[in-house]
């Protein structure tokens, strides 16, 4: 019975555990989304969109890491997270606790980048602060730096390039055994310095950037970098500077495929340094190529180059035509943002689908465990009756049993001391016939002076000896005699059935040795009635029945 109750629980318990779960799979996709936030965001977020019903899904634990790396997920995919303010939750959560100061840290930080898409910069800095202590506390140098780095862009936005420059310093700092991450902090730094008009200090961290971009011989971080340097040296109006940074950009840059933004910056710049050969050569280049990008942000800036370079020329068709087609890039550019607003919305309609889906599943599955706890119910109070029946039945066996062992052994006793107590019991049945004898003797003998006087004494004797629903001393004394001799009633019934019952008493009162006038004192007769019945006994049972009857007994007993 205890097996079959704890398979029960066990079933029930594992049937609820996976009703509840609507997607069994979501902690191992969450586990992969965390692996890799850092190194693949876009599959991350791939794998977080694909978890539809976190909430029921996962255990409130990883519910919080999933909010965490939710939004972790959605910024560093460039999506927008204005809406994600359930990673407060999260961070409640994780400070309250503080078990992991690494997760403590990414959840401060990410709610600081949500107060700041929000436009909400002094909690977005209260939070990156406490991120920043969080993370001095896990000891962890790329996640200071990472604080350190987003506070810079925080106060940048501000215009608060004096406080920025010291955090993208910091950040440069904590970056240090980072190269990739300390070269992006080391050209915000230069960044910095040329928004304050400071240039020599702009253009010495940016190529401080780009030597530490080259140790890591990353030639699309290299490329960038030089192509960021010779863009600020363009602004400056420094174009042969400018130049020898967009030739070192090209040369570092792996893929010579799409070569548009090269041509789109050197036609740029020979541009403006009246070169009109070189910047003709370029901007051929360019209109040959423009098409082949995907880039619609770089297709739209092409355009409006060549929209300017074909007016500057009286081309006013071919301006006019490079113009709609920088509009239609603009368009682009609106509906991949529209449709970057759809997909989320869909997003969210699918999970609103999927909840509204599991929801109704779990009412199905809350009727069907109440079907299953009722039938559940009826068979455990049958199983709990078999029950019940199997132990009174073992219990009664048990008795049956102590029952029979009782009188197996009562049975041997008997039979071992079997003939001790007939004897004794003989004995006794003589010794009582005996004293109801003498008691009626002398009774009898009594004169009635003597009766009235002894009364109460009588009375006493009468109570001991005689059965009180025997009406006279008489029918005691048959009795007795029926004991001893249990075969003489039968021999009477068998050869003298005709006997009346004052016969009966009569032979048996004489058997036993009494008188005529003793026999008619015990039975309370007349002795003419005793002497009538004793001559019928002679005739119906033989002369001196008393004889007859003696030798009948002894048969009795010998066969027996």
């Amino acid at each position: 019975m205890r097996e079959i109750f704890y398979t029960i629980a066990i079933t029930l318990g594992a049937f609820i555990f996976a009703a509840c779960r609507p997607q069994p799979e979501a902690p191992g996709l969450l586990v992969e989304a965390q692996r890799l936030v850092e190194s693949n965001p876009d599959s991350a977020m791939r794998l977080i969109d694909s978890i539809f019903y976190p909430e029921k899904s996962l255990r409130h634990e990883h519910y919080m890491h999933f909010l965490v790396t939710q939004v972790q997920a959605k910024y560093k995919t460039r999506r927008s997270i204005h809406e994600d303010t359930l990673i407060f939750l999260a961070r409640d959560h994780f400070s309250a606790r503080n078990k992991d100061s690494h997760t403590t840290t990414l959840a401060w930080f990410y709610s600081g980048c949500v107060h700041r898409e929000r436009q909400e910069y002094e909690k977005a800095t209260e939070h990156y602060l406490a991120a920043g202590d969080y993370a001095a506390e896990a000891g962890d140098y790329a996640l200071q730096g990472l604080v350190q780095y987003n506070l810079g862009d925080l106060f940048a936005v501000q215009d608060l390039y004096t406080k920025a420059l010291e955090r993208y310093k910091a950040a440069a700092r904590f970056y240090n055994a980072y190269p990739e991450k300390e070269a992006y902090s080391l050209s915000a730094v230069g960044r910095m310095f040329l928004l304050d008009k400071n240039p020599d200090s702009a253009f010495f961290y940016f190529q401080k950037g780009l030597n530490s971009a080259k140790s890591t011989n990353d030639g699309i971080l290299q490329s960038l970098l030089a192509q960021n340097i010779g863009v600020a040296y363009q602004q400056t109006g420094q174009f042969t500077e400018a130049e020898g940074y967009f030739l070192q950009s090209y040369q570092y840059n792996p893929d010579k495929k799409d070569q548009t933004r090269y041509y789109l910056n050197f036609a740029t710049l020979y541009s403006q340094m009246e070169r009109p050969d070189s910047a003709a050569f370029y901007t051929g280049k360019l209109k040959d190529s423009i098409d082949s990008t995907d880039n619609n942000y770089l297709k739209a800036s092409a355009y409006r180059f060549l929209a300017e370079w074909e007016k500057a020329r009286g081309h006013d068709n071919d301006a006019f035509a490079y113009q709609d087609k920088r509009i239609n890039s603009l368009n682009r550019i609106m509906d991949d943002r529209k449709n970057q607003s759809v997909y989320e919305i869909e997003q969210k309609y699918n999970y609103e689908q999927q909840q509204n889906h599991y929801n109704q599943r779990f009412i199905r599955f809350q009727q069907l465990l109440m079907m299953l706890m009722g039938v559940l119910l009826v068979v455990a109070i049958a199983f709990l009756f078999l029950f019940w029946r199997m132990l009174g039945e073992k219990a009664a066996n048990l008795r049956i049993q102590e029952n029979v062992n009782t009188l197996r052994k009562t049975t041997r006793d008997l039979l071992s001391s079997g003939k001790e107590s007939e004897t004794a019991l003989e004995e006794a049945l003589h010794w009582k016939l005996d004293v109801l004898k003498k008691t009626v003797r002398l009774k009898y003998r009594m004169s009635e002076k003597e009766q009235k006087t002894h009364q109460p004494l009588i009375d006493r004797l009468d109570k001991i000896l005689f059965a009180k629903s025997i009406k006279t001393p008489g029918l005691d004394i048959r009795q007795t005699v029926e004991h001893l001799n249990p075969g003489i009633r039968l021999f009477i019934r068998q050869h003298c059935p005709t006997l009346s019952e004052t016969e009966y008493n009569v032979c048996l009162l004489s058997y036993a040795g009494l008188s005529v006038q003793e026999v008619a004192f015990a039975l309370n007769q007349s002795e003419h009635t005793v002497y009538k019945a004793r001559t019928n006994l002679n005739k119906k049972i033989g002369v001196d029945f008393c004889s007859v009857l003696r030798k009948a007994c002894l048969t009795f007993n010998l066969t027996r």
